[in-house]
């Protein structure tokens, strides 16, 4: 297993791999958590079972590089259970760059309690990122938003929903459009994509698109649908 020190002083006799690794901070924390989970039993079953199998492990956890996993979970639920190698890449890739948009700021709801979450915040603060833009509503929507179920335990995942805005006539891409809540304003990205990142206090979140030239449009989200897809829309010329 090959283990990466991001804080090397110089790349020199450094592999390949390695220097990929330490130049997008988000991939090598991906590949440093896949190292340390993949050698551990399948299936994984949920929080309980990952953090009994990683305590059975030697080198202890935390030792690797990355800091102890909280007792409390601190992964959404859907990740589990893990049934196999191919699995965990997709599931702890999502995982990662989900937490990695969390913690990046903008009004941010990343809880920064324990070093996991710490650590993820830092790695936020470095990663190169992939140039999608991507944007984090939290406080409510002055064009509707609607909470979810207030009897659960006071801990809310977020959810994502991936936006790709057309020309309702045409099918062409508009890049760089305004998508907003009333409070917080982004812009969509060369190629048309937004990331919605939804506080899990609300199950469902009202956001309008803008772009001159065009109709605005009132986009509603809902968490039970749309929750990890991607959603087509499109503005009608003005």
């Amino acid at each position: 297993m090959v283990m990466v020190n991001q804080n090397a002083g110089g790349s020199q006799g450094s592999s390949f791999e390695a220097q990929l690794l330490m130049a997008h901070p988000e991939t090598a924390l991906i590949y440093e958590l896949g190292a340390l989970l993949r050698g551990l039993p399948m299936p994984i079953v949920d929080w309980d079972d990952l953090l009994k199998k990683l305590s059975t492990q030697d080198p202890e956890p935390g030792t690797l590089g990355f800091p102890p996993l909280p007792v409390d979970p601190c992964v959404p639920p859907e990740l589990f259970p893990v049934y196999d190698e191919a699995d965990l890449a997709a599931k702890l890739t999502a995982f990662v760059r989900i937490s990695l948009r969390q913690a990046e700021g903008h009004g941010s709801t990343a809880r920064l309690r324990s070093p996991m979450h710490k650590r993820f915040a830092t790695v936020a603060e470095q990663a190169t990122g992939s140039g999608r833009k991507s944007g984090v509503f939290e406080d409510g929507s002055l064009l509707g938003a609607e909470r979810g179920d207030t009897t659960v335990p006071d801990i809310h995942f977020p959810w994502v929903v991936t936006l790709i805005l057309r020309d309702c006539s045409n099918e062409q891409l508009l890049p760089w459009s305004w998508i907003t809540d009333g409070f917080n304003t982004y812009t969509f990205d060369a190629n048309a994509q937004f990331i919605a990142l939804i506080d899990g206090i609300w199950s469902g979140y009202s956001l309008l698109v803008m772009r001159e030239g065009y109709v605005n449009r009132l986009v509603v989200l809902d968490q039970a649908t749309m929750a990890g897809t991607t959603q087509n829309i499109c503005l009608n010329p003005a």
